[in-house]
């Protein structure tokens, strides 16, 4: 009788001993049980840690029932590391690794099944795993001008941006990270060559002088973005197990903090911009009435859309992708409209084949304050104003008239509940905010139907 010993293991069988290792290492998940009996592949089959490993089709998926609670895994016995969830309510595919500190991470592909097929999931997780593998295995030897475009594609591809955003990163990372020349920054000769030099640089070699070389050659306002870019791309770097320090770090304390302004519009210096409105006409009247009616952030309002606007119900309802915490509320955001608010959207006509309310100058596009009626209105002389001051305008003026604070700050569409008030408190305040909005509304009418 002949005994394999390998570390804690001992077998008798040659075989079992191959089917015992594979698992111990765990190189592929359940290979041993797939080697052992190689029919599992087709029905299914529960790996060593309780998680079921088969060949993961769209009609596989389909067909499994969910579970009532909790979560379910399933794993390809294609892709090791590649896998399905099921929770009660949806279908996602993961894609998981082993570090070499132990860690698992586990990330997430989008969009979810069955908007990504199966096939489609499993490049995807071919491809990230791939970029795990390389990733460590260079121990952060690639340059950080390509490590930080890679890494700006990855978290575009699980739509970690909003569309507003991903094009204002994808700016940054190509100008202040890869050294493009673009048009719209003038930059010194230090600047282009910090740039140069930073971006030659192995992403565990890069230094906080490196860092800070760049950024005290470039303004400060966008100094702070290249430094919040960066420290999330070195974030990223360590938690996939990259050593290496992030010259990132504290970037608040580096650039002074943020700049919070706190400029509010007086109802003279509102109703002067009314006025001025009023002789441009719509569309620039017409969205900038809707701005002061309802809070809303100026895009918010800009790019509306006619299928987000019940004139009936007199509401708007903003999806979660346009609007600025859509991440940490999935919930649409309706607003009650003023009679007057729904008076304004009723006189917009309607473009053929332009889904926008305040459509622009092109076809398909919407409407903005663009540059020249911009001009127009500074030229009126109201000091270091700007069309957010609309939105402190509304909310301040709301604090006037009396409405609470969790109410106005909800009309708005701030996360008013922290803590344990988020926990408990789960009214959704519908009935008060439609009240504050009215009441908002009468006082904004009653203000604009006054003389200058």
């Amino acid at each position: 009788m002949t005994f394999v010993r390998f570390g804690p293991i001992r077998c008798l069988s040659p075989s079992l001993a191959f089917s015992l290792i594979i698992r111990k290492i765990g190189l592929i998940r359940g290979l041993g049980d797939a080697y052992a009996d190689p029919s599992k592949r087709q029905k299914g089959y529960t790996t060593g840690q309780g998680h079921t490993q088969m060949r993961l089709t769209d009609e596989t998926i389909r067909r499994r029932k969910r579970p009532t609670t909790g979560q379910l895994l399933l794993w390809d016995d294609l892709v090791s590391g590649f896998g399905v969830r099921l929770t009660p309510t949806k279908t996602s595919f993961v894609v998981q690794w082993r570090e070499s500190s132990s860690r698992k991470p586990r990330e997430s592909l989008r969009p979810h099944w069955p908007a990504l097929s199966v096939a489609r999931a499993r490049e995807m997780a071919r491809t990230r795993l791939g970029e795990v593998v390389a990733t460590q295995g260079a121990a952060g030897g690639e340059p950080l001008r390509l490590a930080i475009r890679r890494w700006y594609e990855r978290q575009t591809e699980i739509n970690s941006w909003r569309p507003r955003y991903r094009s204002k990163v994808d700016s940054i990372i190509s100008t202040y990270f890869e050294g493009l020349d673009n048009p719209r920054v003038k930059l010194t000769a230090a600047a282009k060559l910090a740039i140069t030099e930073l971006g030659q640089k192995p992403v565990s070699s890069v230094t906080r002088s490196d860092a800070m070389r760049v950024i005290n050659a470039i303004k400060p306002g966008i100094a702070e973005q290249v430094m919040a870019i960066g420290s999330s791309f070195y974030n990223a770097a360590l938690e996939q197990g990259v050593e290496c320090l992030n010259p990132y770090r504290n970037r608040l304390r580096v650039t002074g903090g943020r700049n919070v302004r706190s400029r509010a519009l007086t109802e003279m210096e509102f109703l002067t911009l009314w006025r001025a409105l009023e002789a441009e006409g719509d569309p620039a009247l017409g969205a900038f009435a809707i701005l002061a009616y309802t809070g809303c952030r100026r895009r918010e309002i800009t790019q509306l859309r006619w299928s987000e606007v019940d004139l009936d119900a007199a509401t708007i309802t903003l999806p979660p992708e346009r609007r600025k915490t859509g991440n940490k509320d999935p919930e649409p955001f309706v607003i009650n409209l003023h009679p007057s608010a729904v008076a304004i959207l009723r006189r917009q006509p309607v473009l053929e084949g332009n889904p926008h309310v305040f459509w622009g100058r092109r076809d398909h596009k919407p409407f903005d304050f663009h540059y020249a009626i911009m001009q127009r209105l500074n030229a009126l002389q109201i000091p270091d104003w700007r069309l957010h001051d609309v939105r402190r305008f509304m909310r301040s003026g709301m604090a006037r008239l009396g409405i609470a604070q969790i109410v106005a700050e909800l009309c708005l569409g701030h996360v008013a509940k922290s803590g344990l008030v988020a926990v408990y408190d789960q009214h959704s305040y519908s009935t008060e905010k439609r009240e504050a909005w009215l009441r908002w509304g009468d006082h904004l009418a009653q203000l604009v139907s006054l003389p200058v």
